[in-house]
């Protein structure tokens, strides 16, 4: 069997485009085969000290939409800025790519299996658990539920446990008029 050949990386976004999600809004679909492998893009964005990182992290929190990546133990990277086309790349609790940390310089999300053209670019965002963690509509038949990342699933599951014992009993019942 022949060697498959990576591809390079991308110089811009010529392995992906925004198209309508079925996941979340605006999402990222693949414009060719990407073989596994294969590094899609580059998640770009505003260099900053870890402090303002935690800072814009809640801030982004509180809107919904959180776009910080750690880079090391002393800087993030926010990836709110309009050219980081990454920033649409959506979570999944079977994705297609992961994200890579290249020496705290780079980061680079990179196909961890075959991607078809068409196909929408995935990624495990690996947030830690945030209660209540943000609801997962990713559809995979592993879904977590809730968007918290594979390195968190302990946590998770000993949350939802917690959340099904205070659960309240249903008091509302449908009556008939009289």
């Amino acid at each position: 069997m022949a060697k498959r050949q990576r591809l390079p990386k991308p110089e811009g976004w010529e392995y992906v485009r925004i198209g309508r999600s079925r996941l979340h809004g605006r999402g990222l679909f693949a414009v060719r085969d990407l073989p596994k492998g294969t590094i899609v893009m580059e998640y770009l964005g505003e260099r900053v000290s870890k402090k303002e990182g935690n800072r814009r992290t809640d801030e982004q929190w509180a809107k919904g939409q959180v776009y910080t990546f750690e880079l090391s133990r002393r800087v993030d990277l926010d990836g709110s800025v309009p050219s980081n086309v990454a920033r649409l790349a959506n979570f999944s609790c079977d994705p297609n790519c992961e994200s890579e940390n290249e020496d705290g310089r780079h980061i680079w999300i990179k196909a961890i299996r075959d991607i078809k053209a068409g196909e929408e670019i995935t990624y495990d965002y690996n947030f830690p658990l945030v209660e209540p963690p943000p609801v997962c509509k990713c559809g995979a038949k592993a879904c977590r539920g809730y968007i918290v990342g594979e390195d968190h699933k302990k946590e998770l599951k000993a949350w939802i446990a917690k959340q099904a014992q205070h659960k309240p009993e249903r008091q509302a019942k449908r009556r008939t008029k009289s």
